[in-house]
């Protein structure tokens, strides 16, 4: 295993895509002092291409390669990239990329920089630019103070979980990403660290991210909304507010996505979820 001088660590899960993952190691710019740790989550029908991913890493860090032995599911690939950095020591920050998403060159620089100018912020995410096939499609604007935030995950998440760098020492006090929670785990698990830190989002746009018809929140809709819905309950709070907004995970369960679809265009909600 790769020791590591760096501060910052970028945990990336893989599953069957070995081009997305070159696409999103060959977006981290090469002035970054950042390593990566690459989660295969017991791919089969198309494997990492080591050589390939090296042949892309230009970052001023090591590449590290975790193999599960078999499928289990992101919030386990999570967990398994998480124990390995962490043994390994020596990191402050770890920040999250999804594979086939694409870092702004300087991402990880510039949300480490915050963090050290704010020692009390534990979680920080930034706006994001949603792409596909087609281009560009549009821009997520996340709410940017803790106290937004807070109101906001009451609502719906916060953080798009490929975007958000978060302070090691807050892995060692809140444990890995819950795993009763599919295809919500990042929700679940931010809510750990609004319950107990200071969290914020940065207004520039670090990070350009991925949807297809395959992504968790297409795909898995139902069972996402009802781990909403869990993760919800758990946090609810005297405010009434909070608990109207229980309804909202259980109203998508029922509704058909088309429709879902519809509705938010035309209320103008940027949001798959």
């Amino acid at each position: 295993m790769t020791i590591s001088h760096n501060r910052v660590a970028l945990l990336i899960p893989h599953f069957n895509n070995p081009q997305g993952m070159v696409e999103s190691l060959a977006s981290v710019g090469a002035d970054e002092q950042v390593d990566a740790w690459v989660v295969d989550d017991g791919s089969v029908r198309q494997q990492l291409d080591e050589a390939a991913c090296r042949a892309a890493w230009q970052a001023q860090g090591s590449l590290n390669f975790v193999y599960l032995p078999q499928n289990q599911g992101i919030e386990f690939a999570l967990n398994a990239g998480l124990a390995a950095l962490m043994n390994a020591g020596g990191y402050e920050y770890i920040a999250r990329l999804d594979c086939g998403d694409l870092n702004m060159p300087d991402r990880c620089s510039r949300q480490a920089a915050y963090m050290d100018a704010h020692p009390d912020v534990y979680l920080l995410g930034s706006a994001v630019v949603f792409f596909d096939e087609t281009g560009d499609r549009f821009t997520l604007n996340q709410p940017q103070t803790h106290e937004q935030i807070v109101r906001q995950m009451h609502v719906d998440n916060a953080f798009t979980h490929p975007a958000v760098m978060f302070r090691a020492a807050g892995v060692r006090e809140l444990g890995a990403y819950p795993v009763d929670c599919k295809a919500a785990e990042d929700f679940a698990y931010f809510w750990k660290f609004v319950a107990r830190y200071r969290t914020a989002n940065l207004p520039e746009i670090l990070l350009r991210t991925e949807y297809t018809t395959a992504g968790i929140s297409l795909s898995r809709r139902r069972r996402q909304q009802w781990s909403r819905f869990k993760v919800l309950l758990r946090h609810v709070d005297c405010a009434p507010r909070s608990w109207l907004m229980l309804l909202k995970p259980l109203v998508w369960l029922v509704v058909p996505f088309g429709v879902a679809r519809k509705v938010k265009q035309w209320l103008g909600v940027r949001s798959w979820s």
